[in-house]
């Protein structure tokens, strides 16, 4: 059961408002979604980390399947549903094969090869060794480059902070959702 009420537009102030309908149209959503909901319990910070989020989805420099990739590999790292069912669709639209998704979903990334290994050791190693190491930065830089590197490690950051939140405050699916982890 969720730890924070889900906040409505009509709770907020005029700035939190904004706010409100700023994450909206970035994710052209008619509703603002649960999770992001919960964090309007703090409107300025929800802000900020979801404007963050939506540059690293539309803007990034990292190649939609390679970022995708790395959302769901963050996502099955700190087992979030609600991450994970999004993002296995949008990975799947974005080039990432089913074979290559269901390798993630099953823990055996081991056997990724190319740039999908490199970002698949990249991210466990941020995550599980709280270090990355030259030879795994390196292959990453060499695939993406200075920026890319850097919306790579942004985007497991972000994605990493909302599981984090999910964790913390408990939060729930959309009605109607499935989880597919």
């Amino acid at each position: 059961m969720v730890r924070v009420h889900y906040v409505t537009r009509e709770e907020l102030d005029s700035e939190g408002q904004e706010i409100y309908d700023t994450i909206r149209r970035d994710r052209n959503s008619p509703e603002v979604g649960l999770q992001f909901r919960a964090l309007l319990n703090n409107p300025k910070a929800a802000g900020y980390l979801t404007s963050m989020g939506a540059s690293l989805r539309f803007q990034s420099t990292v190649p939609d399947n390679l970022k995708e990739l790395a959302i769901i590999l963050t996502a099955r790292e700190w087992n979030s549903d609600i991450e994970w069912t999004g993002h296995a669709v949008a990975a799947a639209r974005a080039g990432v094969s089913d074979e290559s998704i269901e390798k993630i979903r099953t823990h055996k990334t081991d056997a990724l090869a190319g740039d999908e290994a490199a970002v698949a050791k990249f991210v466990h190693e941020m995550i599980r060794d709280k270090a990355v190491s030259d030879g795994t930065y390196n292959a990453v830089k060499t695939a993406l480059g200075d920026r890319g590197a850097v919306d790579l490690t942004l985007t497991v950051s972000y994605y990493s902070a909302l599981a984090l939140a999910q964790i913390a405050l408990q939060l729930e699916m959309e009605e109607g959702r499935v989880s597919t982890l």
